[in-house]
């Protein structure tokens, strides 16, 4: 099977870079949420011959819910594992948070009530669908964590699977020419960027946030040969095998990809708000209301890059 593509490389930077770089002022904190103990997906503890993993949920009533497609909890300290530029992690690799999810158990006695903090080599945590995973040292009660209010997703099919705000990536069309005598090529990409919002407001401050973080900037063009930094099942990539958060050993290391010429550019960027009737036919017989549809808007930019061969 062949590595994975430019394409696929340039989508999944473009994704964390909005994501985790202009995206990062939207995000909210939810305090002392309870934790619900959860024996479907546990492994029997009381079997001696299976390693504990003993899951807890968080019981959020939070709209839109935290662990909607596009969200979850936030996996970085604030400006943790990138440099000044907010484009490039640091040499020594990127850090998974230790302040942005903190974890407690409970203590009562009489009427008094007492949260005690968990050491973060404790457990895991499941940032995608908001869990707490122990080996049973440990008894998690309540929890405390910041999540990413807007959610960004880079299929249409996942529209609906979240509530406002969502924001899609959709690359739509590359060209490619030569920019150089000789070996070379430039690459440019279609980009638009579809934002539904629940409000005018929220619309306005969401639309000047990804404009300014785009306009006369760039991203790194990473490889991705380590996979991405959260694994399959939501926990930071190779934690399961180590613990220990302050080894520098277990920060997530990434590279560029070689042969491409500095960052993708965002070049031409345009933005404009969509105007669309809520009322959408999809036949003649059936009319539904699309509440998407009310505040509603569309970033339009070429996505560059150069590469030697």
């Amino acid at each position: 099977m062949p590595g994975m593509t430019q394409l696929r490389q340039e989508d999944l930077s473009l994704f964390y870079y909005l994501k985790d770089v202009v995206l990062r002022d939207f995000i909210e904190k939810e305090e002392e949420i309870p934790l619900s103990y959860m024996p479907e997906v546990s492994s029997n503890p009381d079997d001696p011959t299976c390693d504990k993993s003993l899951v807890y949920e968080a019981l959020s009533d939070m709209e839109p819910s935290p662990t909607e497609r596009g969200r979850g909890w936030v996996y970085l300290d604030e400006y943790c594992g990138f440099d000044s530029t907010m484009c490039s992690p640091v040499s020594s690799g990127i850090p998974e948070q230790v302040s942005r999810v903190e974890v407690f158990s409970c203590t009562i006695s009489g009427t008094t009530t007492q949260l005690l903090p968990i050491d973060v080599g404790e457990y895991l945590v499941d940032y995608l669908d908001g869990r707490i995973v122990t080996s049973g040292t440990c008894e998690p009660a309540f929890v405390t964590y910041w999540w990413n209010y807007v959610s960004l997703v880079d299929e249409w099919a996942t529209v609906t699977a979240a509530d406002p705000p969502v924001v899609v990536i959709n690359i739509h069309g590359t060209d490619k020419m030569g920019y150089q005598l000789g070996a070379g090529k430039k690459a440019v990409r279609k980009v638009d960027l579809h934002i539904f919002a629940t409000d005018p407001a929220e619309r306005n401050d969401i639309i000047e946030v990804l404009y300014d973080g785009l306009y006369n900037n760039s991203c790194p063009l990473f490889d991705f040969s380590r996979g991405t930094i959260l694994d399959y099942d939501g926990t930071w990539y190779g934690r399961k095998n180590n613990m220990d958060r302050l080894d520098p050993t277990t920060n997530f290391t990434i590279t560029t990809v070689s042969g491409v010429i500095g960052n993708l550019l965002f070049d031409n960027v345009v933005a404009r708000n969509v105007n669309l009737p809520l009322l959408m036919t999809r036949n003649r017989n059936e009319v539904m209301l699309s509440d998407l549809n009310a505040y509603r808007s569309k970033i339009s930019f070429d996505l560059i890059s150069y590469t030697r061969s």
